[in-house]
């Protein structure tokens, strides 16, 4: 069957995110479209995570990589009438068959859970292991048969996935989910990994391990049976391939409270650093201009050039955030407050038209009590022009929101700032309520 789509699905809307353009996700760095797929699946499965529906018709749809690219794909028994639409999906269950062709383990699979069991069964701290035995549920209606579940004193329970097959993203997911809710941490082991290529589903798996790829190779045995404990080859993603191989201990992993452990996270770690290198040179410059601007009365600078406006907006901005994250510098005038100083700049007009942008950051930051009170109020009358007549707003596309997305994504960016949640890496400054 014939199954190249008739027409790309061009753009989807993302609840509570907004739309996002087939390009907009074909340029998105992997790991952030990796976190909307992973997302996506998640909530098909039942868990809280992210809605995706085609703007032309309406139907939910996920991320695949069919084509050699991220693109948007209809659910099964989506609207055969929609423009996009690119004909029927292969069911998961049919998929599965075609893969294992009817035999869901096999000899290989099974001889490697049992080699895991007995390498980490070597650690005296190990009180017992299990293969391929049900475990029942103590959070849902069903239980799993976990590949290995070992005991671990004073830690408790851990289960291991042994992937010799690709694992598809629904399974990963249903499995990811139902661990999680038992409260039993997850550790995916590969058979083998190659940086030069590396399938989507083995990519999924690692993308949930925050750029980890833990491998059961030789050296990996090796050295569990030197170190009598359980040992993996663990391999960490740079951005674009893979640094060299390290052995490491199962001891020496970290357990996050959310989502899968991992040696070092290496998606949002040189995210949240690349963001920060990126704002340093605006506190500087901001600090220079202050300085220049310093008793300089308020009315002397009005009426504002826009690049003057533009430099004011971003000092407010700056100074939210500053104040958010308890230190407080006061960019953009001489107030005593960031109260003082949006008031003012609010009533005097300088900012009237950044009111919606303004009210978003606050939003979106461990300020956002001042909505509540004047600023609130003040930013409010500007948006809807009850204080100096019709105020024509700045939105998303607006060159001062885009730069201001690009500098603090963390509020302004509601795909990067998901992607931070769900890593539960979102600084405190940005703290969702």
């Amino acid at each position: 069957m014939d199954r190249e789509p008739r027409r790309i699905i061009e753009e989807a809307i993302f609840e509570n995110l907004g739309p996002l353009s087939t390009r907009e996700l074909i340029l998105m760095p992997r790991s952030r479209w990796e976190s909307l797929r992973a997302g996506i699946t998640d909530h098909r499965n039942g868990k809280k995570g992210l809605v995706a529906r085609c703007v032309a018709c309406g139907g939910q749809v996920y991320i695949t990589t069919s084509h050699g690219r991220p693109l948007f794909a209809h659910y099964q028994g989506s609207d055969p009438w929609c423009p996009w639409y690119s004909g029927r999906n292969m069911r998961p269950d049919d998929a599965r068959a075609a893969q294992y062709r009817g035999k869901q383990e096999s000899d290989m699979h099974r001889r490697m859970c049992e080699l895991i069991a007995e390498l980490a069964g070597l650690d005296e701290r190990v009180e017992s292991t299990r293969v391929d035995e049900y475990l029942p549920p103590t959070e849902s209606a069903h239980g799993r048969y976990p590949d290995v579940l070992v005991q671990w004193r004073d830690f408790g329970q851990f289960a291991i996935e042994y992937q010799m097959s690709h694992t598809f993203q629904t399974e990963v997911s249903q499995r990811c989910i139902h661990y999680d809710r038992e409260g039993i941490p997850l550790l995916w082991v590969l058979s083998s990994f190659d940086a030069e290529h590396v399938p989507q589903a083995v990519s999924d798996v690692i993308h949930r391990h925050r750029g980890n790829a833990f491998v059961m190779d030789q050296k990996a045995v090796n050295a569990s049976r030197e170190q009598r404990t359980l040992v993996l080859t663990c391999h960490m993603s740079n951005g674009v391939t893979y640094d060299k191989p390290v052995l490491i201990r199962f001891d020496a992993l970290r357990f996050p409270k959310i989502q899968l452990p991992y040696l070092e996270d290496r998606l949002t770690g040189p995210l949240l650093e690349q963001i920060k290198l990126k704002r340093l040179p605006y506190f500087h410059a901001l600090r220079a201009w202050g300085d220049r601007m310093k008793n300089l009365p308020l009315s002397e600078l009005e009426p504002f050039t826009e690049r003057q406006r533009v430099d004011r907006l971003v000092a407010a901005a700056f100074s939210i955030v500053a104040e958010a994250a308890g230190k407080p510098e006061n960019f953009a005038s001489d107030h005593p407050n960031i109260r003082a100083m949006l008031n003012t700049f609010q009533n005097s007009g300088s900012l009237a038209r950044y009111a919606r942008l303004l009210t978003t950051l606050i939003k979106n930051t461990s300020q956002r009590d001042l909505l509540r009170g004047k600023v609130g109020e003040h930013l409010q009358r500007s948006i809807t022009g009850h204080r100096l007549g019709h105020v024509e707003q700045v939105d998303e596309q607006a060159p001062e929101w885009q730069l201001l997305r690009e500098l603090l994504p963390e509020a302004l960016d509601p795909f990067i700032r998901r992607q931070l949640v769900d890593a539960g890496a979102l600084p405190r400054w940005a703290s969702e309520p």
